[in-house]
């Protein structure tokens, strides 16, 4: 049997669930799929040293979830980096005053923006689902696959969280 036969019949049978995972995380398809594909070809290179088919199943599941955190963190490192460029697009007309309130303003909101990922995931998700996508609690919890009541509950937690971290770092 050749290695991409084998590989194939390890791996393939496996990838709907490896694709459901990755769309939960990054919640489009296009990404999911590339996200997939991005694992697969990682799987080929370590095929080798691939764990046995019984402990298969959660190896890849682990590393799609992983590897969409990372493209997680690099997509939230892109969006900050581009709210702070945006302070090159002030008006030539504000005063020094509103600029250096604005630079402060965007100074705050990327520490806040660096809070979130020490959030709970779930936590994470419905806060972007909400501010990001700009989702009702209903939308999210349909998406989230979860009651409205339990969409709002989490809502609030996240909330509530990201006040405290931010009191605590002494941006409110």
């Amino acid at each position: 049997m050749s290695e991409s036969t084998r590989f194939s019949q390890r791996v393939m049978p496996h990838s709907r669930k490896m694709f459901a995972v990755a769309y939960r995380f990054l919640q489009r398809p296009e990404e999911a799929e590339d996200a997939l594909q991005d694992v697969m070809v990682k799987l080929w290179q370590i095929r080798d040293t691939l764990p046995p088919d019984k402990d298969l199943l959660p190896f890849l599941l682990v590393t799609v979830r992983n590897h969409c955190i990372d493209k997680l963190r690099a997509r939230q490192t892109i969006d900050s980096n581009m709210e702070v460029s945006n302070i090159a697009d002030i008006d030539d007309g504000e005063s020094p005053a509103d600029i250096d309130d604005l630079v402060e303003e965007k100074d705050r909101l990327r520490h806040l923006l660096g809070l979130i990922p020490h959030l709970p995931p779930d936590q994470q998700t419905v806060l972007k689902l909400r501010a990001i996508d700009e989702l009702t609690t209903e939308e999210i919890a349909k998406r989230m696959n979860i009651q409205p009541d339990n969409a709002r509950q989490l809502l609030s937690r996240a909330r509530r969280k990201l006040r405290e971290l931010a009191q605590k770092q002494g941006l409110i």
